[in-house]
């Protein structure tokens, strides 16, 4: 029996009832541990929306979940607020919010414990834990008293919840004894925070005896660490979120693996000690050279590959995939144990299709990479520390086994290992823009709504500087002057949620609309990059994906915040425009 159906009958009822009391007075012995306006909040069973409400009032980005739709429905009704992402999803599984790739600085369970069931409860608050940001916090009320049947609660005490929470690192900040601010004499309540000092599941220090003080054979243990590390910032969209784990599709795994290794062979720098030189790494067969002509950057989602070269990127990356699962997969393992951190579920390929395009179906085909969720997460928000350590120590080891054969082997590697990123390249969308216009229709400035003449910018929405990302649905129509001003701002989401009908205006005219090829690899690489959460999605759901990734840009890189001059009208705007002898760039 669940809770859902009690708040699904009586959703307006008890939303008048929680509208009734103050923020400021339910979470009196929480404001002083609050983190500083422009954390991120994740409110857990949100109910009416009012913490939510009042968090982003106050400053901050805010994630709201519950798993009623009437109570969702009277929230969204109650508090339409630009900085709340209203989301049904409840625990334990919590399945949704981890895809959003945030992590928090509070998460919020206001009169929520009682409803999750005492054998759930060590699960969900794994998974809670999973979501802090270092510092964050979590702050849990447990409703004393008899438990409401016609609810679906349960007995709740602050002894078991400090037990569970020794086990994931997290310490009790505070806890505190209240009335009931219902008035209800029978009921009361002890409101606890827990703290997380630092990442609190040990991945961290996992991740850098993996990279510096596992033995090493070769660097196909280096080689499979950043390329998850490398999915996990520039292709988490398309991963699969369970429990315990997050699944990479194995044919992902193996085409990061294709695109790092290949400029590494084609220069023969070796990549295993000299004593196993006249083996060769294992993967790099027929197959392999025969891709020769093929460039890493053109390995990408959305590409199509013809005839013989189909075939030989099917191949090799089937042949990648076994040595994966072999090799790196089966030796990196925990500490003082045999088994192994990564699990594959392998699949048996098929012949290769007579245009093969590098897709979800194709990607899944080989197989289910799993890595487990604490390191997925180190992965996703460490990055920034973790990758370049992961060059370094590959950087070592090709040095050790050139044994001083290869002049400037250090440079030439650490160049080779440079990650290809997307050209800035905003041709297509410029010839979108005239293609548009030759119809005789107009296309305004995204940000402005002003009318754009013979001269304005491709705008990359977020920005390119930062986050190298050249995909159709982040390149925008701009006016050059606006876009000057924005240069490499991060858009607010005030901003992003006013010029939404003129951004999925400018999509679905520039290439949704256009031949469904163009409407496929829209939405292939917008999956792939973007936190979707539907199969199917559509411009909106594109939109709301950009939203919750620009906070997670906001956070991880603290880029500086953008928005364009508002008040003005269309004419003077493009006056402006017309005015200006600026020659900007796109940002």
């Amino acid at each position: 029996m669940t809770s859902i159906p009690y708040y699904e009958q009586h959703a307006a009822r008890l939303a008048d009832q929680y509208e009734s009391l103050d923020f400021n007075e339910v979470h009196a012995g929480l404001l002083d541990l609050l983190p500083p306006p422009g954390g991120i909040v994740l409110d857990v069973g949100a109910g009416s929306g009012r913490d939510a409400a009042w968090f982003a009032a106050n400053g901050y980005e805010v994630v709201a979940v519950d798993p009623s739709d009437a109570m969702l429905a009277q929230a969204r009704r109650l508090h339409p607020a630009d900085k709340i992402r209203w989301l049904p999803d409840s625990l334990p599984d919590l399945a949704k919010v981890p895809r959003l790739g945030l992590r928090f600085d509070l998460i919020l369970l206001s009169a929520v414990w009682m409803h999750i069931r005492p054998a759930d409860r060590q699960r969900s608050l794994r998974k809670l834990a999973t979501l802090l940001a270092p510092n964050g916090r979590i702050a849990i009320s447990l409703r004393l008293g008899a438990p409401d049947t016609e609810r679906a609660m349960h007995e709740v005490s602050l002894q078991e919840l400090a037990a569970l929470a020794r086990q994931f690192g997290l310490r009790i900040v505070q806890a505190n004894d209240s009335p009931d601010k219902l008035g209800r004499s029978e009921v009361s309540w002890t409101n606890v925070v827990l703290g997380l000092p630092d990442d609190g599941l040990g991945a961290l220090p996992l991740l850098r005896h993996l990279i510096l003080a596992d033995e090493k054979a070769s660097t196909y243990k280096i080689a499979l660490l950043r390329v998850i590390a490398r999915i996990a910032d520039t292709a988490a969209g398309l991963v699969r979120h369970e429990a315990e784990s997050v699944v990479i599709p194995l044919g992902l795994v193996s085409l990061f693996w294709l695109r790092m290794y290949k400029p590494l062979i084609e220069n023969q720098l070796p990549q295993m000690p000299p004593s196993r030189l006249g083996t060769g790494p294992g993967f790099v067969t027929d197959n392999f050279h025969a891709l020769r002509q093929v460039a890493p950057i053109e390995l990408g989602i959305g590409s199509v590959f013809m005839g013989d070269t189909g075939r030989h990127l099917h191949r090799s990356l089937t042949e990648i995939s076994h040595l994966i699962r072999r090799m790196p997969a089966t030796y990196l393992r925990w500490p003082a144990s045999d088994n192994p951190i990564f699990k594959i579920d392998w699949r048996r390929q098929t012949s290769t299709p007579s245009q093969l395009q590098i897709d979800e179906p194709f990607l899944w085909g080989f197989g289910d990479f799993h890595v487990p969720l604490d390191i997925w997460q180190a992965l996703t928000h460490y990055n920034v520390w973790i990758e370049p350590v992961l060059v370094a120590e590959w950087v070592r080891l090709i040095e050790a086994y050139s044994a001083d054969r290869l002049p400037d082997v250090r440079m030439l590697a650490q160049r080779l290992l440079t990650w290809a990123d997307p050209l800035r390249d905003t041709t297509f969308a410029r010839a979108a823009v005239e293609r548009i216009r030759a119809t005789g229709k107009t296309v305004y400035c995204v940000w402005t709504g002003a009318r754009l003449g013979d001269e304005y910018d491709i705008d990359h929405c977020f920005p390119f500087a930062a986050w190298p990302c050249g995909d159709a649905w982040n390149l925008m129509p701009s006016a050059r002057l606006i876009n000057i001003q924005k240069s490499n701002r991060l858009v607010t989401q005030t901003a992003l949620e006013r010029a939404s009908d003129r951004i999925t205006e400018w999509w679905a005219d520039a290439f949704i609309d256009q031949a469904e090829g163009q409407r496929q690899r829209f939405f292939l690489e917008a999956a792939q990059t973007l936190p979707l959460l539907v199969a199917s999605p559509g411009t909106a759901d594109v939109i709301d994906a950009m939203k919750i990734h620009r906070i997670r840009l906001s956070k991880d890189q603290g880029l500086r915040s953008w928005e364009p001059v508002t008040g003005r009208s269309r004419e003077s705007a493009s006056k402006e425009q017309s005015e200006s002898s600026d020659t900007g760039t796109a940002s």
